[in-house]
C-alpha cells in the first residue's frame, strides 16, 4: 500500500510540474501596499533613510572634483583639509543611517508577517471542512511555510531594494549631468539595452520562481502523503 501512496503521490508531484501560476496583478500589489498601512510612520522613515543615504554616497565623488579643481589644483591646503575631513565623516553618518534603516526595515518586515501569518491562520480556520479533505495537507502546510518564506524575503528585502535602486539611479543620474553632460548622454544611450536584458532576465527569475513553488508544494504533499502514518 505504501508503494501505491507512492506511485499516486509521484502521479500527483508530476501534474504539478505542468500547472502555471498566475501573474500578479494590481490587486495582489494593492493587497501587499496595504499590509503596510498600520506602519505608515516607520515606512516613511525608512524611506527617508534611504534617500539620506543614496545622496550621502554621492557626496565623496562630488568632493574628488573640487579636491583636483579647487583645492590641489589652486594650492588651497585649507580647502583640502576641509573636503577631505568631509570625505570621512560622510561613510560614517551613511553607515549610522544605514544600520537604523536596517532595524525599521526588519521591524516593519517582521510585523507585516507576523500580520500575514495570524491573517492566514484565522482563514484557515474559517474553511470549511469540505476545504481540509479535497486539499491535501502538504499543499496546506507548504503554504504556511514556503510561500509565507517567498512573501517574506520580498517584504524585508525586494521592497527595500527596489526603492534604493530608484534613487540611487534618479541621484546618480543628475550628479553625472553635473560632472560631464556628454558622458552622462552616451551612457543613457546604452541604458535600454540594459533595460531590455534586466527584463528578459526578470521574466526568466519569475517563472523559474513560480516553478519552485509550485514543486515544492507539490513535493511537500507527495512527501506528506507517502510517509503519513494512515498511509502505511
Amino acid at each position: 500500500m505504501g508503494f501505491h501512496g507512492m506511485r499516486g503521490g509521484m502521479a500527483v508531484y508530476a501534474e504539478e510540474q505542468k500547472k502555471r501560476g498566475r501573474k500578479t496583478d494590481a490587486r495582489t500589489v494593492q493587497r501587499v501596499a496595504q499590509a503596510f498601512t498600520p506602519y505608515k510612520f516607520q515606512v516613511v522613515l525608512v524611506l527617508i533613510a534611504i534617500i539620506l543615504t543614496t545622496v550621502l554616497g554621492l557626496v565623496n565623488p562630488l568632493m574628488i572634483r573640487y579636491i583636483f579643481d579647487d583645492a590641489i589644483g589652486k594650492g588651497n591646503i585649507n580647502l583640502l583639509i576641509i573636503l577631505v575631513t568631509i570625505m570621512i565623516i560622510t561613510p560614517v553618518v551613511t553607515g549610522i543611517f544605514g544600520v537604523g534603516q536596517t532595524y525599521l526595515n526588519n521591524i516593519i518586515g517582521q510585523r507585516v508577517m507576523r500580520d500575514f501569518r495570524n491573517k492566514l491562520f484565522h482563514h484557515l480556520q474559517s474553511m470549511s471542512l469540505r476545504f481540509f479533505t479535497s486539499t491535501r495537507t502538504g499543499e496546506i502546510q507548504s503554504r504556511l511555510s514556503n510561500d509565507v518564506g517567498g512573501v517574506q524575503g520580498v517584504v524585508t528585502d525586494t521592497a527595500t531594494s527596489v526603492v534604493a535602486n530608484i534613487s540611487t539611479a534618479v541621484s546618480t543620474i543628475i550628479v553625472m549631468f553635473i560632472l560631464s553632460p556628454l558622458l552622462t548622454l552616451i551612457s543613457l544611450g546604452l541604458l535600454p539595452v540594459f533595460l531590455w536584458i534586466t527584463y528578459k532576465v526578470g521574466n526568466v527569475r519569475r517563472a523559474t520562481s513560480k516553478e519552485t513553488q509550485q514543486s515544492l508544494a507539490a513535493l511537500t504533499a507527495m512527501m506528506q502523503e507517502t510517509l503519513s502514518v494512515s498511509g502505511i
